[in-house]
């Protein structure tokens, strides 16, 4: 257990160490043709060191499995978290996502994205992940683990990110705040009519 949350932490670091706006410049200061490769190569090194993580502590205890029927339905309800991450991440830019646009030496301009998946929550990508890891209908001690290790870093780099656009966006985005909850969507009342 010790071995896979020092690699859950080793990931966390390097992940958001690479993620870091500062050490991006730098590294296209160092390596100016590099530019276009850098979201590509981040989003290799995040999954390696992820399945890496993954790797360890294979004789977890199982908590609990959902039986039969509800087994299936956990699947299923899996499987609708990952076509709407698709969904959400297409609204985006998956090729920017993934670091393919870059990769053609075309970043574009970014735009503040709040219909959608983005009109329902802030950071939907993180809800989803989270709903998908929750519903996993075979529960070990593990992927328990994974799951708040996740929220844990979900919460604080949706922190981090969010005084990332405050500063590109400005007043656009604290009112996209203001209107758009973070993780959780709740019901909406409608404007007053008076």
């Amino acid at each position: 257990m010790v071995d896979f949350i020092t690699r859950l932490l080793v990931f966390a670091v390097i992940h958001s160490l690479l993620a870091l706006p500062n050490l991006q410049r730098r590294i296209g200061k160092i390596f100016p043709r590099a530019g276009r490769f850098y979201r590509l190569i981040y989003n290799f090194i995040a999954l390696v060191t992820f399945f890496w993580a993954m790797a360890a502590w294979h004789l977890s205890p199982v908590l609990y499995i959902v039986p039969g029927a509800g087994s299936l339905l956990f699947h299923l309800m899996q499987l609708v978290c990952l076509v709407s991450l698709v969904r959400c991440a297409a609204q985006t830019g998956i090729g920017d996502f993934l670091g393919l646009r870059q990769l053609r030496g075309n970043p574009g301009d970014r735009r503040l994205v709040t219909t959608g998946c983005y009109n329902r929550v802030r950071h939907p990508l993180y809800s989803l992940a989270l709903i998908f890891l929750v519903l996993n209908p075979v529960m070990t001690l593990k992927w328990l683990i994974l799951t708040m290790f996740s929220t844990v870093y979900f919460v604080v780099g949706a922190r981090i990110e969010e005084r990332r656009l405050v500063a590109e966006f400005g007043d656009s985005y604290r009112r996209y705040q203001e209107r758009v909850p973070m993780f959780l969507p709740h019901r909406r009342t409608p404007p007053d009519a008076s």
